[in-house]
């Protein structure tokens, strides 16, 4: 009886040994992800900015040098280390050595050298130049060692290497030289997936990197990106178990999610601000009266309430609450206040009337109509325009045929980054700003790098003289949210909406 006892006993512990969590997690499966719109290339060269879903269907594929954590610290990935020149003009990275390609090819610096000028001979490169600093080279110093000389001191520089919004990830470069520009429909790179089929506007599958240098990681099979358009469409199909998780940043759809009892929710209020710029060369909106009149005749509350469900915070930086680079409400940015905007605009005396162009976006678009409106009680006609995200978006802002833009959320990172925006010299100067106060705090700013107190306080000047010339209109902080049945586990808070989907795994 003792030992037929014995027996029960352990055969129970390991029933529950297997219906642990940590079992789960090495048993893989298939996670499905509901994406809003259609995966337009990988080779982010072609489109410097991708928005938040493609950003995510790219990341199995593709690692940064470094990445960055909540408190603002770099994490090493492709990269070891960093470490700077005193004058901040040379920044040297050491490569983690033992990474492979997903095709075999090994990452070493040359790779990551020829990957680089890849993006500098690119149709990008003057728009990437004008967000990523003032890279003068980039050279192997030998095979793990790579070193990045600026033409100016830039302590910003840690931020690209880590920037999610403007990634520059690398392909394997014997693959990238053979293929050309089908690179963008067959990316190679060394992250913990591969692409295994494409078929464009429908789906996209991953399986397994059998390179990866961190197996550990890869505790799923597969991994499916789905397209499904529509919020309330993704949404209904993660209740129902047809996809396991979707990203949005739309309020009501995260608002509803959080109701669902099957539906976890987890959300994150994003660093960057949604924004409207504008096109200073040309009038009405080459003169600052017009430009603080369509400030003044906004209300952000009423526009966050309408545009995204009150889902975030109305804005008056670049950077929002939880940012250590947040100048905390004393930018001098202007009220809601429809009088002030009338009496700018008669002092300005001419009819205003100019063309805005935005994403076909739900809550871009109202957004963009709203404002409208606000705008047309002061008497200013705007004509609306909607162009698709994408490379076909940013060909719209630099063609100079529209006047204004509505744009998605900047995820800031570092003000070296946001600040470049509306400096002169800049060639990613889309607002073609020409501001000699503007420029010189920017200059400023760009010499104070002793500590980060001394650059925040210069950044923050910079941002209040940005907002005496007004060539954008802060909206708001919105928040993102990541929708997920409650069967998917491992999943982690998005950072700057990065969401690393394809490190949660299926509990079965």
């Amino acid at each position: 009886m003792k030992h037929r006892s014995k027996l029960v006993i352990l055969t129970a512990a390991g029933a529950l040994l297997a219906a642990s969590p940590s079992m789960a997690q090495t048993k893989g499966g298939t996670l499905t992800v509901g994406m809003d719109r259609p995966m337009t290339g990988f080779d982010s060269s072609m489109n410097p900015r991708p928005e938040y879903n493609r950003r995510n269907a790219m990341l199995p594929v593709y690692e940064d040098l470094f990445s960055r954590g909540k408190d603002g610290k770099l994490i090493p990935v492709l990269g070891k280390s960093m470490k700077s020149s005193p004058d901040k003009k040379t920044w040297t990275v050491t490569l983690r050595k033992g990474i492979r390609f997903s095709n075999g090819e090994t990452f070493t610096a040359d790779a990551y050298v020829v990957h680089f000028k890849r993006y500098q001979a690119s149709r990008a490169w003057g728009f990437l130049r004008g967000m990523v600093g003032p890279i003068k080279e980039v050279v192997a110093i030998d095979s793990y060692t790579v070193e990045f000389r600026m033409l100016r001191p830039f302590p910003a520089f840690g931020a690209i290497l880590s920037n999610p919004v403007y990634p520059m990830w690398a392909n394997a470069p014997k693959h990238s030289q053979k293929v050309g520009k089908e690179l963008n429909r067959q990316p190679v790179g060394t992250g913990p997936y591969m692409l295994a089929n494409w078929t464009p506007g429908v789906s996209i599958t991953y399986v397994k990197n059998p390179h990866y240098w961190n197996p550990k990681k890869q505790h799923l099979d597969k991994i499916v990106f789905k397209v499904i358009k529509g919020e309330l469409s993704r949404l209904n199909s993660v209740k129902s178990g047809a996809i396991d998780v979707m990203l949005t940043r739309d309020g009501k759809t995260a608002n509803q999610a959080k109701q669902a009892p099957n539906l976890q929710v987890i959300t994150e209020l994003v660093g960057g601000t949604t924004t409207i710029e504008f096109n200073t060369s040309r009038p009405p909106l080459n003169d600052v009266r017009v430009r603080k009149a369509l400030a003044h005749a906004v209300n952000r509350r009423a526009d966050l309430k309408a545009s995204n469900d009150g889902f975030g915070l109305p804005s008056t930086d670049w950077f929002g609450p939880g940012s250590k680079w947040h100048c905390g409400g004393k930018t001098g940015y202007p009220e809601f206040n429809p009088r002030k905007a009338k009496g700018l605009l008669m002092a300005y005396g001419k009819p205003v009337k100019f063309k805005m162009v935005t994403m076909p976006i739900k809550n871009f678009i109202v957004g963009a109509k709203l404002h409208q409106t606000f705008w047309k009680r002061m008497g200013v006609e705007v004509e609306l325009k909607v162009v698709p995200p994408g490379p076909a978006y940013f060909r719209a802002v630099r063609s100079g045929k529209f006047d204004a833009w509505l744009v998605g959320i900047s995820e800031a990172v570092d003000p070296g980054l946001q600040g470049q925006a509306f400096y002169s010299k800049n060639r990613g100067n889309s607002t073609k700003s020409n501001f000699a106060d503007v420029d010189a705090a920017l200059e400023n700013a760009w010499r104070s790098f002793k500590d980060e107190v001394t650059r925040k306080a210069a950044y923050c000047n910079y941002v209040s003289t940005v907002v005496k010339q007004q060539p954008i209109l802060f909206r708001s902080h919105n928040n993102f949210a990541l929708i997920a049945g409650k069967k998917v586990k491992g999943l982690t808070k998005p950072n700057l909406t990065i969401s690393r989907l394809h490190e949660a795994w299926l509990e079965r």
